[in-house]
Formats: C-alpha cells, sequence, structure tokens
C-alpha cells in the first residue's frame, strides 16, 4: 500500500454502476486528496449503455451475496438523502409480490404470426432468494392498490416484502448521478476503447512486460504500470499511467484479464409509457396463457401493427412500476448470442420483446394502453461456475490490479457496497465497512 502522501494513479475501467459508484466512493474516502491524487474512469461506449442503463433498479435486503447487501441496501438510502435521490434517481421504497396470473386473450385482429419459443425460460436470479411461502399461501385477492391488475386473471397472490424493506431506483439516472458526482470532486471521464492493461515484473531481465501475467504463482512479482486506450472520437491510441488499475468492465472483463471466471447471460426487457400512474410494486410473475394450444393476439404498442403469438407455455416476466408513469418489464435469460465487442452492439430479440409486450398486455388494461418505448437486451455478468459464489471484489494478485465485476442481476442493488469496499482496499489496505473474504478473487484465479 503506498503512503497517504504518495500520489495514486488510479484507473477504473469501465463506466456501469460498478465502476461510477467506486469512483464516486473513491472521491469521498477521508484519505483522498485531489491535489496529489488522480483518478480517471475509462468507458468504452457511454456511462451507463450496457445492464446498468437497462436494468430495473430493485433494492432488497433478500439480494445476495449477504457479506454486502445490508451495507449496499443501507447506503443506498443514505446517497438519496444525501443528494436528492428521489428526484435524482428515482429512489422510492416499493412493494414486492408474486402474482399467478391467466392472461386473457386479447381482442384485436391479427396481421403477422410469430412462432412461439419454447426454449428453456432462464430467470434473471432475483426471484430465486426472494421468501416465498408454499403455494398454498397464495391468496387469490389482490391488494386493492394492485389496481391496474385484471382482477380476474389473478390465480394468486403472495406478499413477498413490504415498503420498509425493498426500495427502488432508475439504474440509468443513478449510475449518471454518481459518475456526475464523482466528476464533480476532481474524476476524469474518458471515453475510449481499452485495448490493454501494461504490466513490469521485478526481474529487469523479464520479457514482454506488456502481455497479461499468468495464473496462479505467475501473479506474483507482476504490477501494474498502465492503461492503453483508443479515443472513441479521434481514434488516437494513448497510454495512461497508473499505479492502481479498477477492472469494473462487467461481462467484458475477462477481454482484459482472461482469467475472471465470468460469462455473460443475455436478458431482454422493455418499457411502457402510461398515461397515469401505478401504484409502487415490483411483482415476480408466473403468467399462463388461456388456452395452451390457441392462437393469442396482442398489440405492439410502439406501433401501428398488430402481431399473433401462439402462447404455449407458461412465461414469467418480472415487472417494476416507476414514478414517472412508466413500466419495466423484464424477461428471461439466454446464452443463444455471444457478447458483442461493445455495449451498442447488442442483439435485441424482438420475438422475446414481444414476449413480454403481450404477456403483460394480456393482464393489465392500464399496461395494455401504454405506448411501448424501448426494447432492449443487454449482457448480465456472473461468475462461474456458480458455485464460486460471487461478485469477485478485491486484489488479484497482481500488485495494484483490483476487480470489481461479475454482480449478476444485483449490480444496482450492491453497486454502493462494491464501490465503498474497493475505495478501502485502496485507500487502507483492506476492506473494513463488510467481510469480504468469501468475494476474494484469489479464491478462483
Amino acid at each position: 500500500m503506498l503512503e497517504p502522501r504518495e500520489p495514486r494513479r488510479i484507473v477504473i475501467v469501465g463506466g456501469g454502476i460498478i465502476g461510477c459508484t467506486t469512483a464516486y466512493y473513491l472521491t469521498r474516502h477521508p484519505k483522498f486528496n485531489p491535489e496529489i491524487h488522480r483518478i480517471t474512469l475509462i468507458e468504452g461506449t457511454r456511462i451507463a449503455s450496457a445492464a446498468s442503463g437497462k436494468a430495473g433498479g430493485l433494492l432488497a435486503p433478500w439480494a445476495y451475496p449477504s457479506s454486502i447487501v445490508p451495507l449496499s441496501f443501507s447506503l443506498h438510502k443514505q446517497l438519496a438523502k444525501e443528494h436528492g435521490g428521489e428526484t435524482r434517481w428515482g429512489y422510492r421504497r416499493v412493494r414486492c409480490g408474486h402474482l399467478t396470473a391467466t392472461g386473457r386473450e386479447p381482442t384485436r385482429e391479427t396481421k403477422d404470426e410469430t412462432k412461439p419459443d419454447n426454449s428453456e425460460w432462464i430467470t434473471l436470479g432475483k426471484r430465486d432468494t426472494a421468501p416465498r411461502r408454499s403455494r398454498e399461501g397464495l391468496a387469490h385477492m389482490l391488494p386493492e392498490d394492485l389496481d391496474w391488475l385484471l382482477a380476474e386473471s389473478a390465480d394468486g397472490f403472495e406478499d413477498i416484502s413490504d415498503t420498509d424493506c425493498t426500495a427502488q431506483v432508475q439504474p440509468y439516472l443513478f449510475t449518471n448521478c454518481m459518475a456526475k458526482l464523482a466528476k464533480e470532486r476532481g474524476v476524469r471521464i474518458l471515453l475510449g476503447h481499452v485495448e490493454d492493461i501494461n504490466y513490469k515484473e521485478d526481474d529487469p531481465a523479464a520479457q514482454d512486460t506488456s502481455a497479461p501475467p499468468k495464473p496462479g504463482r505467475s501473479f506474483l512479482g507482476r504490477a501494474v504500470t498502465s492503461v492503453t486506450y483508443k479515443d472513441n472520437i479521434t481514434s488516437i491510441v494513448y497510454t495512461i499511467p497508473a499505479s492502481t488499475i479498477v477492472l469494473a468492465a462487467g461481462p467484458w472483463t475477462p477481454t482484459l484479464f482472461p482469467w475472471a471466471p465470468i460469462s455473460a447471460l443475455r436478458a431482454h426487457s422493455i418499457t411502457v409509457k402510461l398515461q397515469k400512474p401505478l401504484s409502487s410494486y415490483c411483482l415476480f410473475t408466473e403468467i399462463s396463457p388461456r388456452h395452451n394450444t390457441d392462437k393469442t393476439t396482442s398489440p405492439d404498442s410502439s406501433t401501428s401493427s398488430t402481431s399473433t403469438i401462439v402462447q404455449a407455455r407458461k412465461i414469467l416476466p418480472e415487472i417494476l412500476t416507476r414514478p414517472n408513469n412508466e413500466v419495466y418489464v423484464c424477461g428471461r435469460g439466454d446464452y443463444n448470442v455471444p457478447l458483442p465487442a461493445a455495449a451498442d452492439e447488442v442483439e435485441v430479440s424482438a420475438q422475446h420483446c414481444q414476449e413480454l409486450i403481450d404477456a403483460v398486455a394480456s393482464i393489465s388494461d392500464d399496461i395494455r394502453g401504454g405506448i411501448v418505448t424501448s426494447k432492449r437486451a443487454c449482457y448480465l455478468p456472473t461468475v462461474v461456475p456458480a458455485r464460486t459464489g460471487g461478485p469477485l471484489i478485491g486484489n488479484t494478485g497482481v500488485e495494484g490490479l483490483v476487480l470489481a465485476a461479475g454482480h449478476s442481476c444485483w449490480g444496482i442493488q450492491n453497486a454502493p457496497a462494491t464501490g465503498k469496499l474497493v475505495s478501502e482496499l485502496i485507500f487502507d489496505g483492506d476492506a473494513r465497512s463488510a467481510n469480504i473474504s468469501s468475494l476474494d478473487p484469489r479464491r478462483v484465479l
């Protein structure tokens, strides 16, 4: 660890929520001195261009891993209070529930026909750890404030949590606010493609010092020296000196550090603009078709055309209402399309998005009458194999290289804790606000 008065050249790779909250908390650390320390954040496309700008934004104490969830949930509350998060990034408390429903048959005429997709539904993980009772505990009556759902479609409802312990943010706004607040404290934000992390060895006779270190004991004696990136506007290649590099590139992390055991799960989502605000809820749903073999139709509200879908099975969208008359809906995960080189090259499946539109329109007139404002996809960074746990937060064994990636579906929830803990690792030498030994990257490298 460097002495407090020694200049630190910290480079954060990745402008998603993990990179931006890390930048924020570094500038808030008591040992940060803008006169002698330099922090640079490099983002390949734009701030919050990947999963951080397309997530739902649920905050829940039953998220994972338990070692950082309570700290992060509390920090979200503190950030909102200190910086006006209710207004700036839509922070508010929400109620969370599980809904089973049978979708109605739409009534509009159809023009086109889409074949059903009967592939496996891969859940994104949030519902997997939500507290549940047995199916016998499901109530058939909806809560009064769920008046925007069709009561006749509901087969059962179960409360998961109330507003005392569940909240939400608008992730795109939250990430950009964290970046702005960090920039106000001196963080330099650059847009460019990081091409290399450069290293040195203790042995002066060592060759090929720009090559990544080999795993295991070969990490010993290696240290970061700089980051090379190509500017997005000028295409000029620059090399920035670095004493510490925080690798927070989400699913792209292995492209710069191949030994990071992180894979990419594609997830689709839509947003719908409504004519009125809805009660604040996060709903984990199971929606079955009215007739498994009948053709049903529903409109795509973002266009003047309609579509036909043969609903052959139950689907499980997550629905999150937002304070600006917006509803966010996310669906299944898949590994059908490899991770592209950049966030703006992600391939969106029109079929997967239409599946979400049809499902939520079949159980709500309010959503059915709204306008679809976005259809999108992103990649969630997941640690593999799953039994090793995630995310990975901490030193890698390479001097000066810190890993903060693999947050899966809980990146927004766990970002404040991650940022704070990384700031402690850098300025104090160890994490002090939580025990993250189970998340140490060196366990799996």
